[in-house]
């Protein structure tokens, strides 16, 4: 047993809802009512069960002091931003969002398609193999980086499930020009980049996984090209999603970082990452303490060149500190079913791929 202070998010197991309660959103007081968007549109799959909803995260998913996921959970003022562009006028700010718990996910169940009801399962069934996160939060996951290079094509036979696992990134040294904090804190940083014009083949950077899935400063969605936010409940098969859900699965990324290696190690060590969790990654309008840039050597900063010349007009010249793109990262948490999955791939894995190949009877171009 473990002693739980009074301020700390409790997490009670899932339970089911009414559709109608969960649709009405608890009478309406956690966030403003509006017509289902274009994108989100809440539908009825004709399950005979009871639609299930998850309304509080797993008990193994965090422990964290209640107010910093207030501060960094920005999620419903997203979805906030999103409304009063849509109705062009101010309306009242929803409170913070607690994580929904995505054990509940693996009882998903669609009745058209029976492939994405067993990928869905296993997905969500996958949890790491020490999941105790509460009591090791100083002890960071590392995995070898040649392990997580693997992790994409892995997640390839996990797709088709709704929600579809987050993407990954992960940060390395020679990308980042400065943090602050400078020592990461559990639940987020805000960091300085170069925004590389051509990252690494078959390699996200913490630049461009942010065009793809980042916010601005304004808590818009960054590209134009992707679903906008959602702002309604969702019912996909028996399950139903809120909007912070949908926006969640749609923005949030999972985040390794580098370990940086000591001047004396050996050179063919393997390089690793830590697991840092999943995040909103949102651009601010920050500029950077120009002291480090003068504390960078003039290699380091001739590589800067290399990789953004557009930031020094295309001229190697050095005396003055460039403004470099600052990404917030907002700690949202730890993705549990995507750490099972690669303890699946350091360890011995459970092979589950004859229950999803038995089942592929969905119909082709099944919306998602």
């Amino acid at each position: 047993m473990h002693y739980v202070p009074h301020d700390m998010v409790c997490a009670p197991r899932p339970m089911p809802a009414i559709v109608n309660t969960v649709l009405a959103r608890d009478g309406a007081t956690r966030i403003p009512q509006v017509l289902p968007t274009f994108v989100y549109t809440p539908t009825s799959t004709g399950s005979n069960g009871t639609a299930l909803r998850a309304t509080l995260p797993a008990p193994f998913t965090y422990c964290i002091p209640r107010e910093f996921i207030e501060a960094e959970s920005i999620i419903p003022e997203m979805i906030h931003q999103r409304l009063v562009d849509l109705h062009g006028m101010p309306m009242d700010q929803p409170p913070f969002f607690n994580m929904p718990d995505t054990r509940l996910y693996a009882q998903f169940v669609s009745n058209f398609c029976k492939h994405k009801d067993a990928v869905t399962r296993q997905y969500y069934s996958k949890v790491p193999r020490n999941p105790c996160f509460p009591d090791d939060l100083h002890c960071p996951r590392i995995y070898p980086i040649e392990l997580l290079k693997q992790l994409p094509n892995h997640l390839e036979r996990y797709k088709d499930a709704f929600p579809e696992p987050l993407p990954t990134v992960i940060i390395r040294n020679d990308e980042i020009i400065s943090m602050d904090p400078p020592l990461w804190h559990m639940h987020g940083v805000i960091m300085h980049v170069s925004p590389t014009e051509h990252p690494p083949k078959h390699e996200d950077t913490l630049w461009s996984m942010f065009l793809k899935r980042g916010v601005s400063a304004s808590h818009r969605a960054h590209s134009e090209g992707r679903p906008q936010l959602a702002t309604s409940p969702l019912q996909f098969g028996n399950m139903i999603y809120s909007a912070e859900e949908l926006t969640y699965f749609d923005f949030a990324v999972n985040v390794f970082i580098e370990v940086p290696r000591l001047p004396w190690s050996e050179l063919e060590e393997e390089p690793e990452a830590a697991y840092k969790g999943a995040f909103i990654l949102k651009a601010v309008d920050y500029p950077m303490d120009p002291t480090c840039w003068t504390e960078l050597t003039e290699d380091r900063k001739m590589d800067i060149f290399e990789r953004a010349p557009q930031l020094f007009g295309g001229v190697p010249t050095f005396l003055e500190c460039p403004t470099f793109p600052a990404v917030n990262m907002h700690f949202q948490n730890w993705d549990m079913n995507l750490l099972g999955v690669l303890d699946d791939l350091k360890f011995e894995a459970v092979d589950d791929s004859i229950d999803v190949a038995g089942n592929q009877d969905c119909y082709i171009g099944l919306a998602e």
